[in-house]
């Protein structure tokens, strides 16, 4: 059964912690990871939205130990929204299990550091593993084991193409090298490949276009 973690971490704390993501908050008001893309070289390349502190800043910015820019897909004189390998700690521990991965919301802002994990329950364990030898014992921590899964970011989705997303999630196919074939999930439901495909795109597209618009608003 899949469950959910989330973690909050108070900057109080993270001012006590030499960890490269803290100089970020010179840049950007908040950063929120909206989904990871891949593994580059044993570093997650993440999908991110920052609200900016200034954008000529921005613009110039490249990468530093924390964070390098790979593309950015959308900007404004408030936010960005870009893709960036991701080399600091916190996001090392968000991509180094199969079984656990980072959903909304995760967001690091000038008060807190919010994580949420959803995966199965040794993946779980093992994140938690990990925050604890980083940050020690002082961080607030809760678990749902019922969590369904979060879907306002692809309103609108149907139940069909829900469960072909949630398969292909649950079997591995957005991981990093991907564990199935969109062939393993239509036969994991019944359903023909190029039917899979086709929720798979009609999903992703409906999924990126939310980001974006919530972004506009």
């Amino acid at each position: 059964m899949l469950g959910v973690m989330q973690v909050k971490i108070s900057n109080d704390v993270s001012k006590n912690t030499p960890l490269p993501g803290f100089k970020l908050l010179e840049l950007f008001h908040s950063i929120e990871f909206l989904k990871q893309l891949k593994v580059d070289k044993h570093h997650p390349v993440y999908l991110l939205k920052g609200t900016l502190k200034s954008l000529k800043q921005f613009q110039k910015f490249s990468k530093n130990e924390s964070l390098e820019v790979i593309k950015v897909y959308e900007s404004s004189d408030v936010y960005a929204i870009f893709s960036a390998k991701m080399t600091g700690p916190i996001p090392q521990i968000m991509s180094m299990f199969e079984d656990v991965w980072p959903i909304s919301p995760t967001i690091f802002d000038s008060e807190k550091l919010t994580l949420t994990l959803q995966g199965n329950s040794l993946g779980l364990a093992n994140a938690r593993k990990k925050l604890l030898d980083l940050f020690g014992d002082v961080f607030k921590i809760s678990v749902n084991n019922n969590f369904q899964g979060q879907w306002d970011t692809a309103p609108g989705l149907p139940r069909r193409r829900k469960e072909v997303l949630e398969t292909a999630i649950e079997m591995g196919y957005y991981n990093a090298p991907r564990k199935c074939r969109q062939r393993d999930i239509a036969d994991s439901i019944g359903l023909k490949q190029g039917t899979v495909a086709e929720h798979l795109q009609i999903a992703e597209s409906l999924i990126i276009n939310a980001w974006f618009n919530q972004g506009r608003n």
